[in-house]
């Protein structure tokens, strides 16, 4: 059979190289050595000197293709293939809508021409070590896997958009390296496209002690991977644009971004789906105002940004919805988690500032909790916590480096937190006071809404033009926190009670004596008057009800009825009592009327700004 195919090879294409004969004579899934020998580590076998080849070690595109396609007919099935080791394809290579039974193997080649594999069916494709320009591989149905690894180099593109491939994707120890143009067209701006590609398997563009290098974007929209896109340690080059591009991708694995992984250009993941998305280790420079963008990305496990250096852009994460998302010993300029739905913990750990510092806008996001320290606050006007919602401080499940107490629940802390962000909104220290309620600390809720009143009554003030309204605000407020705090402070009324009660206690009791505090009863008045004493029958003066009646006149101890100022008593020696104690009881009782008021106000909430 072999013989026959050689011979029927020679009828067509006259004077076949030595290598276009061991390709040819290749059985059993041989494979057909053009070099000297099959050592990878042999310089004479490396793509990058393929100028130094001798012409025997050839073979013309158009005598793979006439085998591909004289494939089935041959007896070649897909457990034996066409693999070819070292050798120099020469020309354009078209397999476009060709279906070939055996595997393609092209270890450490050179394709001086460009490769089209368009809505081609093969078994396996793979072209490790080898030297290709362009590779059209939209559509392609792979039963198996693609190989573009081991010291694979492309310059040009790779596409592979629309593909299905049962197995896995490797391009790790890989250099694609984007060219534009081409024999078949333009075609794309990517190194490698992948855009709506179907993987069964994983996606390995990179791995730690592999590390591959893309300089071009990488298009990964709408595709779907069975297991994990991995890229540890790789780089990934489009500096200004877009390093890679996932919109819509689908990983029922992890993402991996992490080891050194390294970009010059955005990251961008929107309404990604994944389980993990690691980005431990990695540096990501943006194209100057994103570095990453997941926004809309749904993750079901975390998100974690550890040693995460993140430089010219932000990192987007608008509408994300994840179970954690944690910064830890992460270098930031700015993250946008608005919307974002976070069901277990946001961590925010030992963050590294850089300049300008790093802001953080959370805005009408949730999380379960909140787990950070006063280190890796943002500065002042750098935090916006406008709608804002979480449920309590710190971690059930904390990483043993972090110490749980770092995580500040002290309210001056917090209101420090609160007071970053400069807009002050209003349901920020709601939200702050209902997390103090849910942990038991009351004192701490009504301390926080306290504060609030307080921001509320001097935005009022400060936003009132009219002088005069200005002036009764001014005093208004000032009324409002000394006496009773805007209702979350009443112990505040006990500094006006006490001093007015003692103080009308004192006088009270200089006014009986003096005989100016005297029976309301007529004839228990005349009766004391006779006998300087009043009858034994009547109710005796106290004091301390007497006073405490004035400061509290809606208490009713008896007292207050059965006596009071004469309006024609004077004291023989000191005739200016009379009118001054009476004088001090109406104010006395004046006052405890009003702060009385206030102190049902404050009860009630009136005086609140929600109210």
């Amino acid at each position: 059979m072999t013989m026959d195919l050689i011979k029927s090879a020679e009828e067509l294409f006259p004077s076949l190289s030595e290598a276009e004969r061991r390709m040819l004579g290749a059985v059993n899934g041989e494979a057909a050595v053009c070099g000297d020998s099959v050592d990878d580590d042999d310089p004479s076998n490396a793509p990058r000197f393929s100028e130094n080849w001798a012409p025997s070690r050839t073979i013309r595109s158009s005598v793979i293709h006439w085998l591909c396609v004289q494939a089935g007919a041959s007896g070649r099935t897909s457990n034996e293939g066409i693999y070819v080791y070292a050798a120099k394809i020469a020309g354009i290579l078209n397999l476009s809508y060709a279906v070939i039974p055996c595997p393609l193997i092209f270890e450490r080649c050179v394709f001086t021409g460009e490769i089209s594999l368009k809505n081609a069916k093969v078994p396996s494709l793979i072209l490790t070590g080898s030297l290709t320009r362009t590779i059209l591989g939209d559509g392609i149905d792979v039963a198996y896997n693609v190989l573009l690894n081991a010291g694979f180099h492309s310059k040009g593109q790779v596409l592979l958009r629309d593909a299905k491939i049962g197995g896995g994707l490797r391009a790790e120890n890989a250099t694609f390296e984007y060219e534009p143009a081409g024999e078949f067209g333009g075609y794309s701006e990517n190194s490698l496209g992948c855009d709506r590609i179907k993987v069964n398997g994983s996606i390995f563009l990179s791995k730690p002690n592999q590390p591959s290098r893309f300089i071009g974007e990488v298009g990964l929209a709408g595709a779907f991977v069975g297991s994990n896109l991995e890229c540890d340690n790789g780089t990934f080059e489009n500096p200004g644009k877009i390093a890679i591009r996932g919109d819509r991708l689908t990983v029922i694995g992890s993402v991996y971004l992490r080891n050194r992984f390294s970009s010059k250009g955005m990251i961008r993941l929107l309404n990604a789906r994944m389980d993990v998305l690691d980005c431990a280790g990695g540096t990501f420079e943006g194209d100057g105002e994103v570095a990453i963008s997941a926004e809309g990305a749904a993750i079901t496990g975390y998100a974690v940004f550890e040693s995460t250096v993140v430089r010219g852009g932000a990192v987007q994460l608008r509408g994300l919805t994840a179970g954690d998302v944690t910064f830890r010993s992460a270098e930031l300029t700015s993250v946008d988690l608005r919307y974002a739905a976070i069901r277990r913990t946001l961590r925010s750990k030992r963050i590294r500032m850089v300049e300008p510092q790093s802001s953080w806008d959370l805005r009408n996001a949730t999380a379960g909790s909140i787990d950070d320290d006063k280190d890796s606050w943002p500065g002042s006007g750098l935090l916006l916590l406008d709608g804002f919602t979480y449920e309590r401080f710190g971690s059930a499940i904390s990483d043993p480096k972090d110490d749980p107490a770092a995580c500040p629940t002290d309210f001056k802390l917090r209101r420090h937190w609160l007071e970053l962000d400069t807009s002050h909104p209003p349901v920020a220290y709601k939200q702050l006071a209902a997390v103090y309620s849910k942990m038991g600390d009351t004192l701490n809720s009504r301390n926080t809404l306290y504060c609030l009143e307080v921001m509320l009554h001097n935005r009022r003030m400060k936003e009132e033009k009219n002088v005069v309204t200005k002036s009764a605000q001014w005093v208004w407020n000032r009324w409002l926190t000394a006496s009773i705090g805007y209702g979350y402070k009443l112990w505040r009324s006990l500094y006006w009670l006490i001093p007015l009660t003692v103080l009308g206690g004192v006088i009270s009791y200089l006014g009986y004596r003096e005989k100016i505090i005297v029976p309301t009863d007529k004839d228990a008045y005349s009766y004391s008057v006779q006998h300087g004493y009043v009858p034994s029958n009547y109710p005796r003066f106290s004091t301390t009800m007497f006073t405490i009646e004035h400061s509290l006149p809606a208490i009713n101890l008896g007292v207050s009825n059965s006596w009071s100022a004469d309006a024609g008593s004077e004291s023989p020696q000191h005739p200016n009592y009379a009118g001054g104690i009476r004088l001090w009881l109406f104010a006395q009782r004046l006052f405890g009327w009003f702060l009385s008021i206030f102190f049902i106000a404050g009860i009630t909430g009136l005086v609140k700004s929600d109210k």
